[in-house]
């Protein structure tokens, strides 16, 4: 159905043989062309030494190539990436680069985790800024409609996570960045669970900014990232931290600078190179095998999960059940059992790898739909939780 040769990519991922994966959405495993790639690297430091020393006509190309393939992959222009740790980076780049006063105001979604969430509430309580919560509906319009009721004159940002870390609820992104674009408010994007799942224009989005990691739909090694700045936007928010790697010039006998007039006068500091080559590398490998296809089998298999839950006493879909409003996660509660306990009863007794989301008073399973994963492994995890079901 999807063009894919499953058992050919499952060889790719040798982990697979130790358990059944459905935590892809915390850190994913790495296929093994995209750990090779690394390896080469670490192998290329023991024989030789840093090579942006060494061989510097050597290195700087290709750091020049992998910045150029990671933008490509996300249909924009390299200069208006900038290099960050993760998403959080580059959320804590935009804020601190924005003016905050108070009685402004933020707005977010009703499901987000501690990376857009705890800096905004930080902002609360050094500046006086209101957190406004945006509830979420699985219909375009209605949601859109939403977002508008949130927004008054004294909104600064619409910061947005494309899909929700507990939740796994898909925003109609594109709506709601146009909506805020109309009444002059800025928009960023987390697209930590989105990035890497199907094809991703990123202007198209409509976003000003986005933050994007690489180790989840991804499948690079832990960690890298980017911050994206929409290059009509490079102004509008300040250089908080100005450090080596954010200068174009900087003059030591006079003590004058200038700054680059690209994403990269967000940057400073060392950054782990070889990562964000190993990047580069995956996005190759997704590449090979079409986010078209790794979408569309992505699709099937929630669709599978989520009909086989109905059948199951006590089981509760909490995500979206259209994909038009969900991704690769399916979160659900079983009647009688806390989370914790679904997490350790699956590990021990059927060797299931899951996650329970972090608030304590989710007592449900997030489960992460990779597209490497067989039709029998969804099927497991349902007999599991059908047999739990009677348990309690």
């Amino acid at each position: 159905m999807s063009g894919l040769d499953i058992e050919k990519i499952r060889r790719d991922f040798p982990a697979l043989e130790r358990y059944t994966w459905f935590q892809n959405g915390g850190v994913s495993i790495t296929p093994r062309p995209v750990a090779d790639a690394y390896a080469d690297l670490m192998q290329e430091l023991l024989e030789h030494g840093p090579v942006h020393i060494i061989y510097p006509d050597m290195e700087w190309p290709r750091r020049a190539r992998s910045m150029e393939r990671i933008a490509r992959f996300f249909s924009v222009e390299k200069d208006e990436l900038a290099l960050m740790r993760g998403v959080s980076e580059a959320y804590q780049t935009v804020l601190r680069g924005l003016e905050w006063r108070a009685g402004d105001q933020i707005i977010l979604t009703a499901d987000e985790e501690a990376a857009l969430l705890l800096p905004a509430l930080h902002l609360r309580d050094l500046f006086g800024v209101e957190v406004i919560r945006m509830p979420l509906i699985p219909d375009t319009e209605q949601q859109v409609e939403a977002l508008k009721n949130c927004m008054t004159e004294r909104t600064k940002l619409v910061a947005l996570s494309h899909v929700g870390t507990d939740i796994g609820f898909r925003i109609p992104a594109k709506e709601l960045c146009d909506a805020a674009r109309e009444s002059g408010i800025m928009t960023f994007l987390d697209l930590a669970h989105s990035a890497g799942l199907y094809p991703m224009p990123l202007r198209e989005l409509g976003c000003d900014f986005a933050g994007i990691l690489s180790y989840k739909w991804m499948y690079a090694p832990y960690s890298a990232g980017v911050l994206f700045i929409r290059k009509e936007r490079l102004h509008d928010i300040q250089v908080t931290y100005a450090g080596g790697r954010s200068e174009k010039s900087l003059d030591f006998d006079h003590d004058t600078y200038e700054m680059h007039e690209t994403a990269q006068r967000f940057e400073y500091g060392p950054w782990p190179w070889p990562l964000v080559h190993a990047w580069a590398r995956a996005l190759d490998y997704l590449d090979e095998y079409g986010l078209e296809n790794i979408w569309r089998r992505t699709v099937s298999l929630c669709n599978r999960l989520k009909d086989g839950l109905k059948n199951i006493p006590g089981a509760r879909l909490l995500t979206p059940e259209s994909p038009d409003f969900s991704a690769a996660l399916v979160t659900f509660e079983l009647a009688g059992w806390k989370g914790k306990e679904l997490v350790k009863a699956l590990r021990d007794r059927w060797n299931i790898i899951i996650k329970n989301p972090a608030p304590d008073s989710m007592e449900c399973l997030r489960t992460s739909i990779a597209f490497f994963l067989l039709e029998q492994e969804i099927d497991t995890l349902l007999e599991a939780l059908n047999t739990l079901s009677h348990e309690k």
